[in-house]
């Protein structure tokens, strides 16, 4: 399996490179960090999310450790991305740290460890699955998918990927598909709004989608869009499996959801014929709604 997302951010010596999410399928560019403001500006122009986040903070963190502390990073990328938990991944780099380990050899020692949890998580996934196992995703889980699909291979399960494109951002057709499509796994874009209509038609066995936060509770917090589909799927009977990592004891009604900017809502329009919008780009869905959370766990 072969996707640029599964590692969207590297270091290189003392430099950092981040592929630029927002420049996909059309093109791999990367962008060179070179100070923690370039960082920031990175994650506030989204061109980087969800696994490629915590590449970039813990590389932050390792890079600029001369000139700004664990917890200096933490707050500056939770101002920045409020949704996230930057504060518990500042947390578990500091608790590497005291255990004698360099910044840097922490920070890679977390890297490596969490792409073999999401393996493991892959195959506890595809266990649990039918087949055929005719998949709706939402957004994007950063190449493990293709774990997924690998791991149902080997079980011996068929599987068919319903790629739902992800307004505004698209990151369903720009990514997942693109990915999937990339490495010859069988999968078929959608429009958001289709949804209902193919739940209707028996085509889905089962909704998968990634969690930005997760609650001790089994509540999730992910990319807007993700709540109507489990409410769907919750009428139709079909299972919701949310992937989850580091559930917090942590009440979601009280996490700020950000906002985004107007103009995102319109990208296919010019600057200047912009109409009023809005855009809160997660929502909240509640346990009632999720049939199980696939944690990360060893």
């Amino acid at each position: 399996m072969n996707s640029p997302l599964l590692a969207p951010v590297r270091l290189d010596g003392n430099r950092i490179f981040v592929l630029d999410e927002t420049a996909l399928p059309f093109r791999e560019d990367y962008l060179e960090v070179k100070k923690l403001d370039d960082a920031l500006w990175i994650l506030g122009e989204m061109k980087t999310r969800s696994l490629g986040q915590v590449l970039l903070f813990f590389y932050c963190c390792a890079l600029f450790k001369g000139s700004h502390s664990i917890d200096d990073v933490s707050a500056k990328f939770k101002q920045r991305r409020p949704t996230f938990d930057f504060l518990a991944l500042g947390d578990i780099l500091k608790g590497q740290i005291k255990k004698g380990m360099e910044t840097k050899e922490a920070a890679d020692s977390f890297i490596s460890g969490f792409d073999a949890l999401r393996r493991k998580r892959a195959k506890r996934l595809a266990s649990v699955l039918s087949s055929p196992a005719n998949i709706l995703t939402i957004c994007n889980i950063n190449g493990e998918l293709l774990y997924l699909y690998k791991e149902l291979q080997a079980q011996g399960k068929d599987a068919l990927f319903y790629v739902s494109e992800t307004r505004p951002y698209l990151q369903g057709t720009r990514l997942t598909f693109w990915e999937l499509n990339k490495n010859n796994v069988p999968s078929k874009v959608i429009c958001d709004n289709q949804a209902a209509r193919i739940m209707s038609e028996g085509k889905i066995t089962c909704v998968v989608t990634g969690a930005d936060r997760a609650t001790v509770n089994g509540d999730v917090i992910n990319k807007v869009g993700t709540y109507s589909l489990a409410r769907i799927a919750k009428y139709f009977n079909i299972p919701f499996y949310p992937l989850t990592q580091y559930p917090g004891d942590i009440d979601v009604d009280n996490i700020e959801i950000e906002e985004r900017p107007r103009k995102e809502s319109f990208m296919y329009l010019e600057e200047d014929c912009l109409i009023d919008a809005f855009y809160p780009c997660f929502d909240i869905t509640k346990s009632d709604f999720i049939t199980q959370c696939i944690e990360l766990k060893p």
